[in-house]
């Protein structure tokens, strides 16, 4: 048996902080400490200093088409964007983001308005650059925006951008225009047209509210009190087979006397009871088409489209008109003119056309405020209008009720086309 002291002494030897104890095992050298790591900001996953304009603009792409995959963009965006892009220059696709400047800008926006496109698409593809280097601005890849300016100049050099443009008589139409327009539209075109502008020039709706109304926006019955009001609701404006919100909020339209007989003889005319059927229904679009993939899926008719209602006043200018080269906006600003000149306060134009401010209306309008001699002051602009008109719109109405089945007689300034005479008997068959 051992003993135990041994055992204890030999165990104290064993551990004992004395020279002739055994040496302790080294301990490994401390690790340096760890540095901070910058975050993963776009910054640093994409050099700036390296990235180009078209790798930029393929990733942009790319990034639609995620957003397309999850239902939450347009195959319309993504067609644009592609269309877009392949015609930038090959050149500017190749800059760097950081080297593009407004020289470079300038040149690709002249080199457009020297090509033979349209002014609308070249509109859009400066728009489109702009969009481009405004995203990437957003991101911090570049420190401003050299589009910006370029476009703002332009937008000085034609009137744009400056405030509000003012409208002069020469955007707009007189009273006896007005008529004029009005008999030529009952005589030359479809009923549909003359209903159409019918309603664009007594209410002051744009072309594409007026053409978006449905059976359901009427309330002719509509009573405020023990008064009669008969209104319409612009709920909706349609453009290239989109419906969107019609302006900045839904608004009601005070309907006129001569109005609300049109459009009871239109709808009665035409038998329109479902509240969802379109006041003026148009063709589906071509199939494959671009405005075909806007429209919702189960929709057997659309609205009639703009392409046809602006080649639809070209016809009517050219008979009631000639020589003048007003859009079809110029209904709306006659409502405006012709209410004012007649005494109708400004808030009641501004609510009806929609107008944000009454402010805008003012200075958008500000040459047919305070005309003297005209206008009462204490007249409503449906009264007003009507009455300042006088028996000549009635007189375009009964044209539009004889149309119905007959032949139109020749009017002054208003002989129908043999196509037109044509189109029309096919209808009546």
């Amino acid at each position: 048996m051992h003993d135990i002291d041994t055992i204890s002494e030999t165990h104290n030897e064993s551990h004992s902080d004395g020279p002739e104890a055994a040496e302790p095992a080294a301990t490994p050298p401390e690790a340096p400490a760890p540095t901070a790591t910058p975050p993963r900001t776009k910054a640093r996953r994409r050099d700036p200093t390296r990235l180009t304009l078209g790798a930029y603009a393929t990733q942009q792409l790319a990034l639609e088409q995620r957003f397309l995959a999850k239902d939450a963009a347009k195959l319309s965006t993504v067609q644009n964007w592609q269309g877009h892009i392949n015609a930038l220059p090959a050149t500017l696709m190749a800059t760097r983001l950081t080297a593009i400047g407004k020289a470079d800008c300038e040149a690709y926006f002249a080199a457009l308005q020297a090509g033979p496109l349209a002014d609308t698409t070249k509109e859009t593809r400066q728009r489109f650059l702009h969009m481009l280097l405004q995203r990437a601005r957003q991101e911090g890849l570049i420190a401003r925006n050299p589009c910006t300016a370029v476009l703002r100049a332009q937008r000085h050099l034609q009137g744009r951008g400056v405030g509000v443009r003012e409208i002069t008589e020469a955007q707009t139409l007189s009273a006896a225009q007005v008529v004029t327009v009005l008999v030529v539209a009952a005589c030359v075109e479809p009923p549909l047209f003359f209903v159409l502008v019918a309603v664009m020039v007594l209410t002051g709706l744009l072309g594409g509210e007026a053409r978006a109304l449905q059976r359901g926006d009427l309330e002719l019955d509509y009573r405020c009190g023990p008064r009669r009001r008969p209104r319409l609701c612009v709920r909706r404006i349609e453009f290239n087979g989109t419906v969107s919100l019609a302006g900045w909020e839904e608004r009601y339209v005070d309907v006129p006397p001569l109005l609300e007989a049109i459009l009871r003889w239109w709808i009665a005319t035409r038998g329109l009871t479902d509240p969802a059927a379109w006041l003026f229904p148009g063709p589906l679009p071509r199939q494959g088409s671009q405005r075909a993939t806007q429209i919702p899926r189960g929709r057997t008719d659309w609205c009639v489209p703009t392409e046809t209602v602006q080649a639809s006043w070209r016809r009517i200018q050219a008979r009631a008109l000639p020589g003048s080269q007003r859009s079809l906006t110029a209904l709306r600003h006659a409502f405006c003119s012709l209410s004012l000149q007649l005494g109708e306060e400004v808030l009641y134009v501004s609510v009806q056309v929609g107008h944000r401010t009454v402010k805008y209306t003012r200075q958008a309008y500000t040459a047919f405020l305070d005309v003297p001699g005209q206008g009462t002051g204490d007249a409503s602009s449906e009264e007003a209008l009507t009455a300042a008109l006088g028996p000549a719109i009635a007189r375009a109405a009964e044209v539009a009720e004889r149309l119905r089945g007959q032949t139109p007689t020749p009017v002054e300034g208003a002989t129908p086309t043999r196509r037109a005479t044509r189109a029309r008997s096919s209808r009546m068959k």
